[in-house]
């Protein structure tokens, strides 16, 4: 299995409790419905030092490596970071890690 770790900063406009509670409430709604995502987990920053960073966490769950690409490329993927997100997000990082046996 594959925890793709996606982490987002919002433009200065949008990073308040409500646009982040209003993002967090459409990547639950929409992200679930792109090709091969197993489990979906949406958190919104809590504290002063994470926000300075950071205002969103999402992790996709995943079969495999291949799903991943599979998942990038989906229209529903696609349309959630393309349209929905990007005009959002001033830098998103995204990492893919192979889930360990003791972590499932």
């Amino acid at each position: 299995m594959i925890e793709r770790v996606v982490l987002i900063k919002l433009k200065p406009e949008h990073a308040n409790d409500e646009q982040r509670r209003m993002i967090a409430d459409a990547t639950a709604e929409m992200l679930p419905k792109a090709e091969g995502v197993r489990a979906l987990r949406v958190a919104i920053a809590a504290d002063a030092s994470t926000r300075r960073e950071w205002d969103i966490c999402i992790e996709v769950v995943l079969d495999d490596i291949d799903a991943v690409e599979r998942y990038r490329v989906d229209p529903v993927h696609r349309a959630y970071a393309d349209e929905f997100l990007a005009p959002l997000r001033s830098k998103i990082y995204v990492y893919n890690f192979e889930r360990h046996p003791a972590g499932e």
